[in-house]
């Protein structure tokens, strides 16, 4: 076919190229192009006749000579820097040798391989996009997504002085902005004293870019110009093709846009981010026994299906505390300040309290906690009996699977407001007994909180402490067998898993171990995440270190509770504590069987998966949790190629949710936390002290488990969180140190278990300080130092 020329306005697809094509669309959406024109099925050998003329018609201006080769730039595949640029072109004869040269471009040999490596294909169809240049004071590229971090909320800028292309090469350093989705610009790192641009260039910049993305349906990466009278230019448009999934494709709605929002308390539960199955599964169950209290009491009046107490945004779960202060409105005595001091273990300015009901109605509901609460201990005697009888039966088929999950769903959501009636019950008596010990109301100093806590920690027979003293009798008997320093403290975990079932010594306390905990693990509540029972090797590894370090040791932290001395308590104390104690068993208790109930939904839901993957439906069982419980049935029943697509991107999706990190409290919407410098001129960290002590040895940063096997006997651990996964640990370390968390959260409660210095709510521990350091840790005043 001949060579020919067209103007950008008579292009309507994309069979001049993707390059010419995305001018074309940016010139329909009324955005400033410099002026252009298309060279159809360019050619090395002959040129249109009317070539000389139309550059005459761009002004005689030095022009860009540039590829737009068929699939490039398209949504499949940038074709990025495979065929040649030419550019500050001058005169019909230069505009001829650059045309050959992109047209010669294209038979490169690097070319030919990247193009039948994207489309299966060797030919080139190559098309020539000739464009006035811009005087440029300074050019650069704009993602309407983040193509580093996925985020499609956000959107970067890199600027560099005059031409764009020195940025394209590699060869300049840009200045780097980012703004979010409100048009703030929560990011500027700059190459030079000055900003290249100033803010109203950088606003303007994001609006057009985000304007042209919204009109195209997808997010673009654009090239742009500003020219020395400060004109705004657009040069290039293509889509970005290395995103995965929406990472917002499940955030719910928030009931009012100013809630606010913790990580606390819930990320205890749900660390990271989750899997859609578990979203929409464990994160609503949260929210439905959240309503369930706030219903059987008078502070709402039916559960509702939208999440009014949790949220979900970025892949991760939040607790919406202004949806949980409904409660201070609705009952007398409760206020906003006590949901912060149980939420998060201290005040909280952002959140705002709701009008107060009629006096008449606090009386009455307040009347309702009342009875909520005490109640507490009969609805769990209760449901253990029906726990006795709860069975979901595995089934052949998928579809019967998945009938079966969806009749029985409903248990867990049962399971989960009877463990937060039970969790009532306990927060409101260990709130009492922290106001008695300091003789006002949530306004109790450190030390009144440490003692506070001491005394709550004298409860016996909590059902987390007696796992650990199971586990600890475990690795005794290992630690005394002769083989267990080459046979399992050195072993692969599986064999070390072998020996450990396999050697007559150790196998039985193993077996029965299991039996009893084997529903226990890492992020307890996820579906996707296995039970100890179904993928021992967590707890392996960490038994593997607490070994170690009695081998090398020759000993090992023990399980101790400080003794109350009862005749110096007051009237009320001694009245109250032991209804406290007993509300701490039965809270562990119930958390216990919540997490048996999603152990036997994580294996019905995997039981679905293997169906659908032996049914042909699912290339991975895996795949199952990348579906929502909305999504399920209508796949089940009408699987389509598209849904398993959207499922591995949706799994590709959540590694990029896991880098995330959240501050402590947001307003509306969360947004990651940027990276930010941490002031450390002080040396010392303020929290919440959680169990009494003071420590000094050197600091370990874990923020998984995998980094925890790195412990050494005595170290500090400093995380984000604990959960029952990290419990084998605490036998080896000296101390602990979580940025979130409060004096009842999982850490705090094994820490005072094995009689450990515990400081949380430090908020940036884990930025604060970094593996090797010496600190101190002070768990009577809630500081840690930098020695």
């Amino acid at each position: 076919m001949p060579s020919s020329i067209c103007s950008l306005s008579e292009i309507s697809d994309a069979s001049a190229g993707g390059k010419a094509y995305g001018l074309a669309r940016l010139v329909s959406m009324g955005l400033p192009v410099p002026p252009a024109f298309v060279l159809r099925d360019a050619s090395a050998d002959e040129f249109p006749d009317e070539l000389d003329q139309r550059y005459l018609d761009l002004g005689k201006a030095e022009v860009a000579v540039r590829s737009s080769a068929l699939g490039e730039d398209g949504q499949d595949a940038s074709f990025a820097g495979q065929y040649d640029t030419v550019l500050n072109v001058t005169g019909t004869q230069q505009l001829r040798e650059a045309v050959v040269q992109c047209v010669a471009s294209a038979s490169h040999e690097r070319a030919r391989s990247y193009q039948q490596a994207q489309t299966g294909a060797t030919a080139i169809t190559m098309n020539v996009v000739v464009q006035a240049m811009v005087n440029a004071r300074v050019a650069g590229v704009v993602f309407t997504a983040d193509a580093v971090s996925a985020r499609r909320d956000l959107l970067v800028i890199d600027a560099v002085a005059g031409l764009g292309e020195a940025l394209v090469s590699g060869e300049a350093t840009p200045d780097h902005y980012g703004v979010d989705r409100s048009g703030a610009i929560v990011r500027r790192q700059l190459t030079g004293a000055e900003p290249l641009l100033g803010d109203r260039e950088i606003s303007a910049i994001a609006e057009q870019a985000r304007a042209a993305a919204s009109h195209e349906g997808h997010p673009l990466d654009l090239e742009w110009a500003i020219d020395e009278d400060g004109t705004l230019y657009w040069l290039q448009a293509r889509p970005i093709t290395t995103l995965p999934a929406d990472l917002n494709e499940f955030d719910t709605v928030l009931p009012r846009p100013d809630d606010v929002l913790t990580i606390s308390n819930v990320s205890e539960m749900m660390p990271g981010a989750v899997c859609p199955l578990t979203g929409s599964f464990t994160g609503w169950g949260i929210d439905y026994g959240l309503q369930d209290m706030q219903v059987a009491v008078g502070a709402r009046p039916a559960i509702v299906k939208d999440w009014q107490v949790t949220a979900w945004a970025y892949g991760h779960l939040f607790l919406n505390m202004t949806g949980n202060v409904v409660m201070s409105a609705a009952v007398l005595g409760s206020t906003v300040e006590q949901a912060a001091q149980s939420l998060c273990g201290r005040l909280v300015p952002e959140l705002k309290p709701f009008p107060p009901q009629p006096l008449w109605r606090r009386v009455i509901n307040t009347a309702k906690l009342l009875r909520y609460c005490l109640r507490a201990p009969g609805v769990v005697d209760d449901f253990g009996r029906e726990l006795d009888r709860f069975v979901i039966e595995n089934k052949t088929d998928s579809k019967a699977m998945w009938a079966e999950l969806a009749a029985k769903s409903a248990f867990f959501d049962h399971a989960m407001a009877v463990h937060i009636q039970s969790s009532a019950l306990s927060g409101f008596l260990c709130s009492i007994v922290e106001n008695m010990v300091s003789g006002r109301s949530n306004d109790s100093t450190g030390e009144e909180q440490a003692e506070a806590v001491r005394l709550l920690a004298g409860a016996s027979g909590v059902e987390s402490a007696v796992m650990l003293e199971e586990l600890d009798r475990l690795i005794d008997r290992i630690v005394a067998h002769p083989e267990a320093p080459e046979s399992f403290q050195r072993a692969s975990v599986a064999d070390a898993l072998g020996w450990l079932g396999n050697t007559a010594e150790v196998a039985p306390d193993y077996a029965s171990f299991m039996h009893e905990h084997g529903h226990r693990g890492y992020r307890e509540l996820c579906m996707r995440d296995p039970s100890w029972g179904n993928d021992p090797s967590p707890l392996i590894q960490s038994m593997q270190a607490a070994v170690h370090a009695r081998l090398v040791t020759g000993g090992h932290t023990q399980l101790h509770t400080e003794a109350i001395a009862w005749a110096s308590l007051s009237r009320g104390l001694r009245w109250v504590l032991p209804k406290a104690h007993n509300a701490i068993r039965r809270r562990e208790h119930t958390k216990s069987q919540l997490v048996d109930v999603a152990h036997r939904f994580k294996q019905g839901f995997r039981q679905l998966g293997n169906l659908l993957q032996a049914e042909g439906t699912l290339p991975e069982a895996d795949l199952v949790n990348f579906f929502s419980t909305d999504e399920l049935p209508g796949f089940v029943a009408a699987p389509s190629q598209a849904a398993v697509q959207r499922a591995l991107a949706r799994r590709e999706a959540l590694t990029y949710q896991q880098r995330f990190e959240f501050p402590e409290i947001s307003v509306g919407i969360p947004a990651p936390l940027e990276v930010r410098t941490i002031d450390t001129s002080e040396g010392v960290l303020h929290g919440r002290p959680a169990s009494r002590g003071v420590v000094e040895g050197i600091a370990r940063v874990a923020h998984t488990l995998a980094e925890a096997a790195e412990l050494q006997p005595g170290e500090i651990l400093i995380t984000p969180i604990t959960d029952i996964g990290w419990t084998p640990y605490f036998s080896l370390i000296g101390g602990l140190v979580t940025d979130l968390g409060s004096a009842v959260s999982h850490g705090a409660v094994i820490a005072r278990e094995y009689g450990l210095p515990c400081v949380v709510n430090t908020r940036d521990g884990t930025r604060f300080f970094r593996t090797g350091d010496r600190i101190r840790l002070d768990g009577d005043k809630g500081l840690v130092e930098a020695l």
